[in-house]
């Protein structure tokens, strides 16, 4: 054998050991992520069109001239949080359609997670969402105020919505706290919802923030962590329980 022969031998085993240890890596990664194989459903609040033609914009701010608005910065969350869930958790996600009607996007929403193909076998699977976040963010005529808040409707999403208050309120360093009734999309579907108001996008500061980009990464890994936190809690069982 030559030297180059040898060289080549050589380097090839290391390129395949390399590959395992990466194979290897991802694998007791996704069975240690609380994550992997959950189906979650998330709804960026707002962004529908009215009645006259109009978006439905939500909360909103001018900030140096630029008008930020909620349905924007709901989708904005959003997008990123299904391409993080997906591409470093293993998570399947769906986005409920921004439809006018709260009940119509969860039944979107409810839709499109029983539509999932996952188990390698020709047809939907009709599984149910594991969760759906509806992420919305706060307003006030105070533009100085800032707070957390999360709402929930049934007693089976309190421990989601204690883990999501948890994780997002460093984002503010004030927590508004959790709210219980019926409201938004939480009424709906039998899920377990919760509705997060990470911060107050009327708060001058927080707007800026986000027009510079700083401020969705901090909110997605927050968002994150406490469906992490959630889900470990919770007893074990395959991701997308059956309908």
């Amino acid at each position: 054998m030559t030297r180059v022969d040898s060289m080549r031998k050589i380097f090839v085993s290391f390129a395949a050991l390399a590959l395992l240890a990466t194979i290897g890596g991802g694998m007791a990664f996704a069975t240690d992520n609380p994550l992997h194989g959950k189906i979650i459903a998330l709804d960026a609040g707002h962004g529908e069109v009215a009645d006259n033609g109009t978006m439905v914009n939500g909360a909103t701010n001018m900030i140096d001239g630029i008008l930020v608005t909620e349905a924007e910065v709901n989708w904005d969350v959003v997008q990123a949080l299904e391409t993080k869930l997906k591409n470093t958790y293993g998570t399947h996600v769906v986005v409920a359609e921004r439809l006018s009607s709260r009940k119509d996007r969860v039944n979107d929403a409810i839709a499109k997670c029983a539509a999932l193909d996952l188990d390698g076998v020709v047809g939907a699977d009709n599984r149910k969402c594991d969760a759906l976040v509806s992420v919305h963010h706060n307003g006030s005529t105070d533009h100085g105020y800032d707070g957390t808040l999360v709402i929930y409707n049934e007693k089976k999403d309190k421990p989601l919505a204690e883990k999501m208050l948890a994780a997002l309120t460093p984002l503010t360093g004030n927590s508004d706290g959790l709210e219980n009734g019926g409201y938004g999309m939480t009424v709906y579907g039998n899920l377990v919802s919760v509705i997060t108001e990470a911060y107050y996008i009327t708060n001058d500061d927080e707007a800026r923030a986000w027009l510079s980009g700083t401020k969705t990464p901090q909110e997605v890994d927050a968002q994150i962590t406490g469906l992490t936190n959630y889900f470990a809690s919770q007893t074990g069982g395959k991701g997308g329980k059956p309908r």
